[in-house]
């Protein structure tokens, strides 16, 4: 197994902005909505569809523990719904006995880029973040992330906290493709 080395940037917002951002211009409906006990295999299809491109590994468990991680009572899933077509997702943990939320996974998916949607959804995740009493909300990215993703965080008022350089397994082209032929 091929390891590749990047740096991880941790992130936090100490408070909400003042206002959500509004839907940005689009022909068809948007909505934003909460996925209660989302079946496995539709959380991986997402998580891979998001994911491979970048190298994400930590939710490629098997059945018991991905279902222990996500179907828990922390645990939150969000999807942007493009004319009822899943444009983008984020997976959000609260931590109500710290006053700490952390935007667990994030993310547009690829057909849906460029048209304004991530700005839409990470306000979303974040009114989601401090909606429960939190006082501060983290993130993390990494230099295998989209190259979008921390300017776009950092814009949204998330300030660098931490970085550390970690080594994680190459999600290689052939596996990429196994777990398209299987979605």
């Amino acid at each position: 197994m091929r390891l590749l080395t990047t740096q991880v940037i941790s992130l936090e917002m100490r408070e909400p902005p003042q206002t959500e951002l509004p839907p940005p211009p689009c022909d068809k409906p948007l909505a934003v909505t909460r996925v209660h006990d989302i079946r496995l295999d539709s959380y991986r299809m997402l998580y891979r569809a998001l994911g491979d491109a970048h190298h994400w590994t930590s939710r490629l468990l098997p059945d018991d523990q991905l279902s222990r991680e996500i179907h828990n009572e922390t645990t939150r899933i969000f999807v942007l719904l493009c004319d009822e077509i899943v444009a983008g997702w984020f997976e959000i943990e609260m931590r109500p006995a710290l006053r700490e939320a952390r935007i667990v996974h994030f993310g547009i998916l690829p057909a849906f880029r460029g048209r304004g949607f991530a700005d839409y959804l990470l306000s979303k995740a974040i009114t989601v973040g401090f909606a429960e009493g939190a006082g501060r909300l983290t993130l993390e990215t990494n230099t295998l992330d989209h190259p979008a993703a921390l300017p776009l965080y950092h814009k949204h008022g998330f300030r660098p906290y931490a970085t550390r350089r970690v080594q994680t397994p190459a999600i290689e082209a052939k596996t990429q493709a196994a777990a398209k032929a299987t979605t």
